[in-house]
Formats: structure tokens, sequence, C-alpha cells
């Protein structure tokens, strides 16, 4: 199958990078014990919401860049009418 390894890049930054970061601190918001103290409670929210933000823009980036090299393999390797 061609491209196997970029279609494989693909499903890992969608669905792994979600399941690996982004799970975990949502399941930590809703059933984690939080702390008392207002300031850290807020620190601890707002470090949360940061880690689950930024890990939810790099599966976007990762697509993006595998779309990239698909698009730079196809060019490469094949040709349109390249037998006539």
């Amino acid at each position: 199958m061609p491209f196997f390894v970029d279609f494989v890049s693909i499903c890992c930054a969608v669905g792994f990078t979600l399941l690996d970061f982004v799970f975990h601190t949502l399941a930590f918001l809703k059933a984690g014990k939080l702390p008392r103290n207002r300031a850290l409670r807020l620190s601890m929210h707002l470090l949360n919401f940061a880690i689950a933000t930024w890990f939810s823009v790099v599966p976007g980036l990762g697509s993006v860049g595998t779309i990239r090299f698909i698009v730079e393999d196809i060019i490469k390797t094949y040709n349109f009418f390249h037998d006539m």
C-alpha cells in the first residue's frame, strides 16, 4: 500500500495525541481531587487548560505536515500519464 507510513502518521497525530494528553487532563479536572486553596486550584485549572489547548493544536499541525509529505511523495513518485 503506497503511503502507508503517512496514513499511519495521520492516525497517530489525530487519535493518539488527543488520547495521550488531552483526555487525561480533562479527566483529572472532572474526577481529580483539587486542592481547597483557591489560588492553587485556579493555577491547576489554568495549567490543565493550557496543556489541553496546546495538545489540541499539535494534532492539527501534525496532520498538516503529514498531508504535505503525502503531496511531496505523490509529486516525486507518481506522474500522470507516465506510461503513454
